[in-house]
């Protein structure tokens, strides 16, 4: 028997040649929370935001999906957790609604890399993601 189950989804499509959207969805036991982002790829930034709340273990948790909107304007090349976290976590957030961002920021980013495959030739592409990727797991470990 499971004592807790938690699902993610995350799924991203090209709304335009420079904007992406992103749906998210953060399902466990205990809660069911959606979010939209859309993003800018040139500014890297979150120019959408939309979401909610629609089922949660406490009725105060509602709140927190007014600050969803709050996510419009984070810059995605830096300080990311500090700045989702600003806009929709800590003690007038929720936990989840800034772990299923996170999530979707991810999604964001893998994207880019699918986009660079469809838009760059193959030898271009190969040497932009090895520069990004340096370092970052065992395949793309620094030499």
């Amino acid at each position: 028997m499971f004592l807790f189950n938690r699902s993610i989804s995350i799924n991203v499509s090209l709304v335009s040649n420079k904007i992406v959207a992103v749906n998210g969805v953060f399902l466990d036991s205990q809660h069911e929370l959606c979010i939209t982002l859309e993003a800018d790829l040139d500014s890297y930034t979150i120019t959408s935001a939309d979401g909610q709340l629609r089922r949660a273990p406490h009725k105060d948790c509602v709140y927190a999906q007014e600050r969803i909107k709050e996510l419009v304007g984070v810059n995605l090349n830096c300080n990311v957790r500090k700045q989702i976290q600003a806009a929709v976590g800590l003690e007038q957030g929720c936990t989840h609604l800034t772990d299923l961002t996170l999530e979707c920021v991810k999604g964001i980013v893998q994207a880019k890399y699918q986009l660079m495959k469809l838009t760059m030739q193959e030898e271009e592409m190969k040497i932009q993601v090895e520069q990004q990727l340096n370092g970052s797991c065992l395949h793309y470990k620094k030499y």
